[in-house]
C-alpha cells in the first residue's frame, strides 16, 4: 500500500524529533559530565539531574504520542492493529462464505429452496 504525502510528513517529522531528543540527552548528558570533572556537582547530583531529565523526556514522550495518535484519527487513518483486526475479520467472513457455498448446494439437492412458494393465480384463497 502507498503510503500518502501526509504519512511520509508525519513519518519524517517522528524521525527529526527523535534525532533531536537523542542529540540534546547527549548534549545534556555532556555538560552534567562535564560540571561533576569541574567538581561543581558531584556525581550524585549529576546522576540524579540527568535522570530527571530523562523522566521528564519520557512523561513529554507519552503526551507526544497521545497528540500524534489523535491526529492520525483526526485524518481518518487506522492504527495497525485496527487494521489487523479488520483483516482478521474480514478473513473470517471469507470463510463463512466459502464454508457456505459448499453446503448451498447439497440444500438445493434436498429440496430447500430460498425463494416463497407460488400462489395460484385467478383463485382467490378463502
Amino acid at each position: 500500500m502507498a503510503e500518502s504525502k501526509v504519512q511520509e510528513t508525519l513519518k519524517k517529522l517522528i524521525y527529526v524529533g527523535v534525532g533531536l531528543a537523542a542529540q540534546t540527552a547527549e548534549r545534556y548528558q555532556h555538560t552534567v559530565d562535564d560540571l561533576v570533572k569541574k567538581g561543581k556537582i558531584t556525581d550524585k547530583e549529576g546522576k540524579k539531574i540527568v535522570d530527571d531529565l530523562l523522566k521528564k523526556t519520557e512523561d513529554r514522550r507519552d503526551e507526544l504520542e497521545k497528540k500524534f495518535n489523535q491526529t492520525i484519527k483526526k485524518l481518518g487513518y487506522v492504527s495497525v492493529s485496527e487494521m489487523e483486526k479488520l483483516s482478521r475479520r474480514i478473513e473470517k467472513l471469507e470463510n463463512e462464505l466459502k464454508a457456505g457455498k459448499k453446503t448451498a448446494p447439497a440444500a438445493k439437492k434436498a429440496g430447500v429452496s430460498k425463494s416463497a412458494p407460488k400462489k395460484e393465480s385467478g383463485t382467490p384463497a378463502v
